[in-house]
């Protein structure tokens, strides 16, 4: 048996039959769940590629599939929330027609004062529309239309450090029909930091209009398009990601240098130099005024760097 029809031949018996048992309602699994799991996809091709007989790899493969079920049978009931709905006062609704609609809306912010020189942002995506492009009076504001939630959000304070955090209150979600549109805005004055976890989201972030030192994102099946600007002296950016899609745009005077572990992904570092294996700069790097170093840790994913 070649190797090759042994992973696509586990990754489509897989998938198939769950497809075939959620639509038949033998099993109830949200689309989200199953994305979380696509390091399957990486489990099955490991397989393919140990020294090992046939056979033994076909155990595996039976194993591994195995404990798939396992997992969605074992984890299904908390997503077996589709006649739950929520509204903002720590009830839950029942049915769809005590809100005529499973779609609702959430408002945060956090005042803005002087004293405060850097922000972090830490926030669970989940799934969705992320976007962040636009400066506010207040230090961050947060608009979210959707039927994921609620949010919880959080700020402490130290010095003139301010720590703010959005995650999802624990509770059983819809993730049948995914809606969650999220706009973010943020205080153009303090120097920001993010740290992003993503599931099957799309995140959107143009930050030429902040000063940005750090940002890490990590996520599974994720559309990323981040853009940066010049207003920090030195950015680092790192993104950990699987089954993705990420376009990093930089500035043309800023000096980059990029780091990447990539398996089955494909690169375009247009106007970048290669230096060594997984590593690339800009041939102004050395010289100057800012510099923007970007690392990535990717498989199956669709990595493009660009200056603009």
């Amino acid at each position: 048996m070649k190797s090759q029809n042994l992973f696509w031949g586990g990754i489509l018996v897989t998938f198939g039959t769950l497809f075939i048992l959620r639509n038949t309602g033998v099993l109830f699994f949200s689309w989200y769940s199953l994305f979380r799991l696509w390091p399957i996809i990486l489990v099955f091709l490991g397989i393919t590629m140990l020294p090992l007989k046939s056979g033994i790899k076909a155990l595996l493969s039976l194993a591994t599939i195995a404990v798939l079920f396992a997992f969605l049978f074992t984890s299904s009931s908390r997503w077996q929330g589709d006649n739950y709905r929520w509204d903002f006062s720590d009830k839950w609704a029942e049915t769809d027609e005590d809100y005529g609609s499973d779609i609702a809306s959430q408002y945060f912010y956090e005042p803005y004062n002087s004293e405060i020189k850097e922000a972090t942002l830490n926030v669970a995506a989940i799934a969705g529309d992320f976007e962040l492009r636009t400066a506010t009076e207040y230090l961050f504001e947060f608009n979210q239309d959707g039927n994921i939630g609620p949010y919880i959000f959080s700020s402490t304070e130290q010095s003139d450090h301010r720590n703010l955090k959005l995650k999802l209150r624990d509770g059983k979600q819809n993730f049948r029909r995914v809606i969650n549109d999220i706009e973010l805005k943020l205080h153009p004055d303090p120097v920001w930091n993010f740290d992003i976890e993503s599931g099957a989201a799309k995140i959107r972030l143009d930050l030429r209009k902040f000063k940005t030192q750090d940002i890490s994102i990590a996520g599974g099946a994720s559309s990323v398009n981040l853009k940066v600007g010049d207003l920090y002296e030195h950015t680092s950016i790192y993104v950990q990601s699987g089954a993705s899609s990420i376009t990093l745009s930089i500035p043309e005077e800023s000096g980059c240098e990029i780091i990447t572990t990539t398996v089955l992904s494909s690169r375009n570092f247009d106007g970048f130099d290669k230096i060594d294996k997984g590593y690339y700069q800009t041939p102004n790097f050395d010289d100057a005024k800012n510099t923007i170093k970007i690392k990535v840790d990717a498989a199956i994913t669709s990595l493009k760097v660009r200056r603009y």
